[in-house]
């Protein structure tokens, strides 16, 4: 692969890439802010989104031209390669977003209780004593999100209905919002708009550069 071709590409993979992730932490803010309401989104989505813009990465390092590269190459495909094998075992279950510990911890119970299921707590979890399972909490009050997952697989659908019934919670609740969240997306959502824009530009010159 020649530079201008590897340098046509990259001008062509960056915009979709920032397009993707700036699209989806967009809806993300754009909902809070509308409906003022905390809410859960599944992992999946993000983690599928965050395969769109790392796989085109590695294979461009991979052959990215020049003779003399093959440590840069290695390094930069294998530390990509790693943070994405890592994002698939940290982005499990569900994110809460607009959500305080206070908050969080009563639509979970509330939930528990509705569904009849009891339960023992702990620091960061609390074990489902009737189903045999456990579920992992974090919340970060000062960021107003939280993560919800489930220790064991083969209890993933129940905890599809846990979350489904905690956003009804939220959603029927007069439960206050945390902006927080919603505000940082929404100035990242700005900061990679204008970080993808100048991207293209210099690409572009350098593209230009390069041709001549």
């Amino acid at each position: 692969m020649n530079i201008d071709l590897f340098l046509s590409i990259f001008i062509i993979v960056f915009p979709i890439i920032y397009g993707i992730m700036s699209t989806y932490s967009l809806v993300i803010a754009l909902k809070g802010i509308i409906t003022r309401r905390p809410f859960l989104v599944s992992n999946k989505l993000w983690l599928y989104l965050e395969f769109v813009p790392f796989i085109p990465i590695i294979l461009l390092f991979l052959f990215l031209p020049g003779p003399y590269l093959f440590l840069l190459k290695l390094f930069a495909s294998a530390f990509f390669t790693v943070v994405l094998v890592l994002m698939c075992f940290v982005l499990k279950g569900f994110t809460a977003y607009g959500i305080s510990d206070i908050t969080f911890r009563e639509a979970l119970i509330t939930t528990l209780d509705k569904l009849q299921l009891s339960y023992e707590e702990s620091f960061s979890s609390i074990r489902l004593t009737s189903v045999d399972a456990d579920l992992q909490v974090s919340v970060h009050s000062l960021m107003g999100s939280g993560m919800i997952k489930i220790k064991q697989r083969e209890h993933k659908t129940l905890l599809t209905q846990i979350v489904s019934e905690m956003n009804t919670y939220f959603r029927i609740s007069s439960t206050p919002s945390n902006l927080t969240p919603y505000i940082i997306f929404l100035m990242m959502d700005i900061l990679m708009i204008g970080c993808g824009v100048g991207l293209v530009f210099l690409m572009f010159n350098v593209t230009k550069v390069a041709t001549l």
